[in-house]
């Protein structure tokens, strides 16, 4: 015999469980005794759940184990968000977790104290977890994340390739604000971990150097044409070029970047290396001092200045002559003769013969001081006359007195090396007025220029012989002139004294 089938529509067993356990709910509601006995119980209403995780039926307090649970086994994901990038961490990491305890009571409190009770009876109802925030956890995990979203800003610079110079522009970098972010956090913690998304607030950081435009404009200038080494001879007064090419001086050049900027440095090997090979051209005798004149060039790089470097003259000998004596030979090599007994100790008591060969100190060791390129003082004993150059130019002239013959003046090439405004000679008993130093006659007696003399009583001497020789070797001119050139050649000034 067939059977009929049934129209009524099928239910699985758990739809059905729910299905007759919300009509059983909804007819215990139905009656005020129901309600009441529902109100004084410690159960949440079925239908209420906590990110998904269904809670009737359930006591607040295992609610909140299987809210707590939950978490433990799924905790969300959240983002951490900029623009144009994202990264991404647990919600411990970021101090975010669910206080199991309130929520449980939010759910309970689902058709006591709030409304829902027919919505979660019947369609169901979520209920928002009570999120707390640990704002030192947050914190630190803020921090780490900022060594990777931190870009630091790139200052501008120049590159030199060859003799280009290639300005790079400047970069602004990025910060993560992390106190700003963790304020966000702290006030919606729940709208995070409800949207899953934490939004970074990042700040630009300007770069120290921005313009570099001075710095590429000077280096450019520095490498347009070739470079003019200047050495200068203060014994001949001979000035000797050595250019160095625009792609020679780049060949010395670094650029290194400072807080200040871009800074060009010169490289002192490669320098020493070009005035190494440029002294091959130097004549036998003469050299510069490789440590000096790269120091020098560099000097002059930095300051945008032509360089001079100064040419040195090694010791040497001379063949004795037929009637030479020391102060002979002294005169002749233009040395004071005491430096050249000083340069022969094992000829002090030996008498000298033709053809024996004296050693003659370093012209250098009569220029002690920074020598002066632009001014020179010449003197010339055969027309007792002074002339003083500048820049090449002679500026003026000036009639003078040199020594007498039993006191000559030394001819030779020495410096100005003291000032005194009124010196006394002991020897003579006189005052020199407006007195400057160019060389030692012997051991601490200075020779040099100076106005007419006065002796200690009073009388001024060879007012009516300048144009003659007349003094003790000391270089005599009137008392304005005197003044003049001693106001004029500071301490350095090359004073070459001609015979």
């Amino acid at each position: 015999m067939a059977r009929r089938r049934s129209s009524l529509p099928k239910f699985s067993r758990p739809a059905l469980t729910g299905l007759l356990g919300g009509l059983t709910a909804l007819a215990v509601f139905a009656t005020p005794i129901g309600y009441a006995l529902f109100q004084t119980s410690n159960v949440i209403l079925p239908g209420v759940s906590v990110r998904g995780t269904r809670l009737g039926g359930m006591t607040t307090q295992a609610a909140a184990r299987a809210i707590e649970a939950d978490w433990r086994a799924s905790t969300p994901i959240i983002r951490l968000g900029t623009v144009d990038r994202s990264w991404f961490l647990s919600a411990n990491e970021l101090g975010l977790t669910i206080d199991g305890q309130v929520t449980a009571g939010r759910a309970a409190a689902v058709g006591r104290e709030t409304e829902g009770a027919t919505q979660a009876l019947l369609d169901g109802i979520e209920v928002a977890p009570a999120v707390t925030v640990s704002p030192e956890t947050a914190r630190k995990t803020l921090e780490s994340w900022s060594t990777i979203i931190n870009v630091a800003p790139q200052d501008a610079t120049i590159r030199l390739e060859g003799t280009r110079v290639i300005p790079i522009p400047a970069r602004p970098g990025q910060a993560l604000d992390v106190e700003a972010t963790l304020a966000t956090l702290m006030v919606d913690p729940d709208s995070v971990l409800e949207r899953g998304d934490l939004s970074l607030i990042i700040n630009p950081v300007a770069p120290r150097i921005a313009d570099v435009a001075a710095a590429t404009e000077r280096l450019g200038r520095l490498l347009s044409s070739p470079l003019p080494v200047n050495v200068y001879d203060p014994i001949s007064d001979e000035v000797i070029l050595w250019p160095a090419t625009p792609e020679v001086v780049a060949s010395w050049l670094t650029v290194t970047q400072t807080s200040d900027g871009p800074t060009v440095a010169v490289v002192a090997d490669k320098v020493t290396a070009f005035v190494n090979q440029q002294s091959g051209s130097l004549s036998e005798g003469r050299y510069v001092d490789m440590a000096e004149s790269a120091k020098l060039i560099a000097d002059a790089i930095n300051a945008e200045q032509t360089p001079t470097l100064r040419l040195r003259h090694s010791p040497t000998t001379y063949v004795v002559q037929s009637g030479d004596t020391m102060v002979r030979v002294g005169w002749k090599t233009g040395i004071p003769y005491w430096r050249v007994v000083q340069a022969n100790p094992d000829l002090e008591a030996r008498s000298l013969w033709p053809g024996m060969e004296v050693a003659i100190p370093s012209k250098d060791d009569l220029l002690p001081l920074p020598i002066v390129p632009d001014k020179r003082i010449v003197v010339s004993i055969s027309q007792q006359r002074l002339w003083t150059i500048e820049n090449r130019q002679q500026t003026h002239e000036y009639v003078i007195s040199t020594g007498i013959e039993r006191s000559p003046t030394q001819p030779g090439v020495f410096q100005v090396q003291s000032h005194e405004i009124n010196a006394y000679a002991s020897v003579w008993d006189l005052w020199m007025p407006h007195f400057t130093g160019i060389y030692e006659a012997w051991p601490g007696f200075m020779n040099g220029f100076h106005g007419l003399p006065v002796l200690a009583s009073g009388q001024r001497l060879w007012a009516n012989v300048l144009g003659q020789p007349a003094s003790y070797g000391c270089i005599i001119l009137t008392l304005s002139n005197a003044e003049a050139l001693y106001h004029w050649a500071e301490e350095g000034v090359v004073v070459e004294i001609r015979e």
